[in-house]
């Protein structure tokens, strides 16, 4: 009894070993995707440094800097004075170049859109590195990385925009090339002419597009009632169209629609919303008669985020819900036969 005590015990031990070392091995997985899963949607900031002659400068440092989240990334220019910081998150970014004999200049106010690259050029004067100028960056009026047509909706535009529904899909319509078939419905929007299901559709660099309609899966048009699964608008940092993609997506000839979530910062921010419509403030349906009551018509949306630190300038966090709730009746009639009696007892036959 002993030995066989033994032996159970032993293969419990092993069991929770092996148990550990999986979940261990799972958690390494999962914290190793994590910078892997979302490249598509990141963004790049890129450029080369120069003298007042026009000649490279090897070795420069750049330092590019996340304003709202406080943090940085070092570089060094290479054998061409180029530098390049990948993986960015949306945002506003400040770039500051240093090379011993020069003076110090630093780049402001840099506007990175999801998916997007900024090329900065920098241009460094002899003097001390005491000495800074600061240049604030303007958006740029023509796209200089790459020859990707469409556009970007800010999280400003798409929340001061009348909305019916908050579904931001309904706002790509906005974009020139892009139409909706008439009738509307399910799997209507097409892009330069293409069929509908040749769009590409990522939130947060993840592929969102659904293999066998080649439709979207969340904020998507049911073929009856409304949305299953949605993004809430306030949760969009912004979004924008590609309508030539570059070719790192490659998967369908039609647009990519690439929507960018928010993230915390070092400042504690979020937004609260309620939308309503109730049944006391509608005129009575046509076909609603007044022998009857009238059918209810009531519609409710409302949530809200809040995002901010937990390790300030290292870790962060943002959290969002929204609820949607509708009561629609419908108004019809149903004639149905009558009945009538004649008032005496039919004879058997």
């Amino acid at each position: 009894m002993n030995f066989l005590e033994s032996i159970i015990n032993q293969l419990a031990r092993v069991t929770r070993l092996k148990a550990g070392q999986l979940l261990g091995v799972t958690i390494v997985v999962f914290l190793v995707c994590v910078p892997l899963f979302s490249q598509l949607n990141t963004c790049r900031i890129l450029g080369g440094v120069t003298d007042q002659a026009g000649g490279v400068i090897v070795g420069a440092t750049v330092t590019v800097t996340d304003t709202q989240r406080g943090t940085s990334r070092t570089l060094t220019t290479d054998q061409s004075g180029e530098y390049a910081a990948p993986n960015l998150n949306a945002g506003t970014y400040s770039v500051r170049v240093e090379a011993k004999g020069f003076q110090t200049v630093e780049h402001s106010g840099i506007l990175l859109e999801v998916g997007k690259d900024a090329r900065i050029d920098v241009t460094l004067q002899p003097g001390e590195q005491l000495q800074t100028i600061v240049v604030t960056s303007e958006a740029p009026m023509v796209e200089t990385t790459n020859a990707t047509l469409g556009g970007t909706l800010s999280n400003e535009t798409i929340n001061d925009l009348p909305l019916n529904g908050r579904n931001f899909l309904n706002l790509l319509a906005l974009r020139p090339g892009v139409a909706n078939y008439p009738g509307g419905g399910s799997r209507t929007q097409s892009t330069n002419g293409i069929r509908a299901e040749d769009e590409v559709y990522m939130v947060d660099g993840m592929n969102n597009t659904e293999p066998y309609t080649g439709y979207n899966m969340v904020n998507t048009v049911n073929l009856a009632g409304d949305l299953g699964t949605i993004i809430s608008i306030d949760v969009i940092q912004e979004f924008n169209t590609q309508e030539n993609p570059k070719a790192e997506f490659g998967w369908k000839p039609g647009a990519v629609v690439n929507v960018g979530i928010k993230s915390g910062t070092n400042s504690i921010h979020g937004t609260a919303f309620a939308f309503g419509r109730d049944t006391s403030f509608d005129a009575r349906d046509y076909f609603n008669l007044s022998s009857q009551p009238q059918t209810p018509v009531a519609l409710e949306q409302f949530g809200g985020t809040v995002g901010g630190p937990i390790k300030k300038n290292k870790l962060f966090y943002f959290l969002a819900y929204e609820d949607q709730r509708y009561s629609v009746g419908s108004a019809f009639n149903i004639p149905a036969p009558i009945t009538a009696s004649t008032g005496g007892i039919r004879p058997q036959t």
